[in-house]
């Protein structure tokens, strides 16, 4: 590469990734028809298609399918049982017309583990409707646990996610922490493992948080043990 081709190679990309970020910093909110949430196979089997091409899609494509996706999915935590109850229930079925079942992660429901991880949603209303699906959320085995992996995004994106809590009420701020603590013996390794990782984060983001956090375990263990 000849030094004026390496000259304007230093101009440009400055330029780009500064376009980038800019892009990536004004993400508006997007439409969202709730009417479209049939809870039922077909609906299923829509959130799987559109996590399936997203994954096969880049750039402008994969972000629309992500955001169509987000607004597919439920915006409570009743609705999200509803839909893990669907899905669950087609998976029986297909066990007992085949022998066989489709893979499956004990823990974390391939829905969630998607929504988990998307980036492409305007903050707040990502956010907001993350915390919708888990107010009232209670341990219930397989994949009803851990706060729907809520407290991964609060460990990465600490001072957003506490931005939108501290818009919520205290009974539905202590309602998520409970969540993500919530077992039949709360008082084990991963909860302590989150709570080590996460609460002088959110402490020091607000103290109130950090103290709603850390109150939600001692009440749960405090709880259990009667």
């Amino acid at each position: 590469m000849n030094l004026k081709k390496v000259h304007i190679l230093f101009i440009i990309l400055p330029l780009w990734c500064g376009a980038q970020s800019k892009i990536l910093a004004t993400i508006n909110p997007v439409y969202c028809d709730s009417s479209l949430i049939t809870l039922d196979i077909k609906h299923i089997e829509l959130l799987d298609n559109l996590i399936e091409k997203a994954q096969n899609a880049k750039g402008k494509a994969r972000i629309e399918f992500e955001r169509q996706f987000f607004c597919a999915m439920p915006n409570s935590y009743e609705n999200m049982l509803d839909v893990l109850y669907v899905d669950e229930e087609d998976n029986r079925k297909k066990y007992q017309e085949t022998g066989e079942l489709p893979p499956i992660d004990n823990f974390i429901h391939r829905f969630v583990s998607y929504y988990s991880k998307l980036k492409s949603i305007e903050p707040n209303q990502y956010y907001n409707k993350y915390i919708n699906i888990c107010v009232d959320g209670y341990y219930g085995a397989d994949y009803n646990r851990n706060g729907f992996q809520i407290y991964e995004r609060l460990e990465t994106d600490t001072k957003t996610l506490c931005t939108v809590l501290l818009q919520r009420n205290e009974t539905e701020i202590k309602s998520v922490f409970r969540f993500i603590f919530d077992s039949s013996h709360p008082e084990n390794e991963l909860n302590q493992e989150i709570f080590d990782n996460i609460y002088p984060l959110v402490n020091a983001e607000n103290e109130r948080l950090g103290y709603l956090f850390k109150t939600s375990l001692e009440d749960l263990i405090k709880q259990k043990r009667h």
